[in-house]
């Protein structure tokens, strides 16, 4: 497997409904929302979209000139789409873009998930944690870009993709990077799986720190699991990891940090380091094999949670009947 214009209310209350479709101003100086639950196709709606609680929707080909809401347990995939304004993901609800466009920022606040692949691009993209949210959530980002990334809760997984500016990852499950560039920091902090950067491009910083899981900075000898270097534009620092630090196949621009690490990290000799060596640890000579095996799980259990919410996503709005 491998998101804005609003039509002013002349009224003070006024609906239009067809199918699933619910066209809905209320108060003057509001704006019209549409309100989906079913299915849609390439149409154009002037409007801001909500998806109700507990509802799902999918469309496939729409353009939306308004913002996006997908209230608590709500799901909303969209394919071959356009939003140009942000979208608001709510506490357990789930959204899923396929080869779409988002002009706004994507926010998940206690969401179920938030899944991008095939060419979705989006502005920012934030995480975070909501009082009371049934799970942590995940954000999994596929072959897609954004302009930047900031994860503070759920887990990180992005492969293929393009971030113009940091990635955060203070206070996640885990920060997965494969095969991508971020063109800005790179921050993994507080993690509590760790995290692994495998042949990817850093054009700032990156800073793994006082993560309680393994962290996998390359995975030096073990070439079925990264397939080339990472590159690392400034300085690689990686400090007060209790679940065991791994760090080789790097070329890092700044310096290379390594210390108080319990137990001390493992440092490949296939690191080219531009700047200096900041480090008592001891070297290695392949990334743990139960390491690997727990990076592999983190891939396959996001892949089984993304393929459940998406099935359910489009049989609960197929039953539901067009939403236009």
């Amino acid at each position: 497997m491998k998101l804005g214009n609003k039509i002013a209310a002349s009224t003070a209350t006024a609906a239009l409904a067809l199918g699933g479709l619910t066209l809905m101003a209320t108060p003057a100086q509001a704006g019209l929302v549409t309100l989906c639950s079913g299915h849609g196709g390439a149409v154009t709606l002037p409007t801001d979209l909500k998806v109700p609680a507990g509802a799902s929707c999918f469309l496939d080909g729409t353009s939306i000139k308004g913002d996006v809401t997908v209230e608590g347990g709500a799901n909303l995939h969209i394919i071959g789409g356009s939003i140009e304004g942000e979208v608001s993901v709510a506490d357990d609800a789930y959204f899923d873009a396929s080869d779409s466009v988002v002009d706004g920022d994507v926010v998940s606040d206690g969401a179920y998930g938030t899944y991008l692949e095939d060419g979705t691009s989006v502005a920012a993209l934030r995480a975070q944690a909501a009082e009371g949210a049934a799970n942590d959530g995940f954000t999994f980002v596929v072959d897609s870009s954004a302009a930047s990334v900031d994860a503070t809760a759920g887990e990180l997984y992005i492969n293929g993709s393009r971030v113009a500016g940091p990635v955060d990852a203070d206070g996640a499950v885990y920060a997965d990077i494969y095969d991508s560039v971020v063109r800005g920091a790179l921050t993994v902090a507080g993690t509590e799986q760790g995290g692994i950067l495998c042949d990817s491009e850093v054009l700032g910083d990156a800073t793994y720190r006082d993560a309680s899981g393994p962290v996998a900075v390359g995975a030096g000898d073990n070439d079925t699991y990264c397939a080339s270097l990472n590159y690392i534009d400034g300085d690689l620092s990686v400090t007060g990891i209790s679940g065991g630090a791994y760090i080789d196949d790097n070329i890092v621009g700044g310096d290379l940090v390594a210390e108080n690490n319990t137990p001390t990290a493992q440092i490949g000799d296939n690191n080219r380091v531009r700047g200096s060596v900041i480090t008592q640890e001891v070297a290695m000579r392949a990334l743990a094999a139960e390491v690997t095996a727990d990076f592999e799980a983190h891939e396959a259990e996001l892949e089984d949670q993304v393929e459940e919410a998406r099935a359910k996503t489009i049989e609960e709005a197929m039953e539901a009947g067009p939403a236009f």
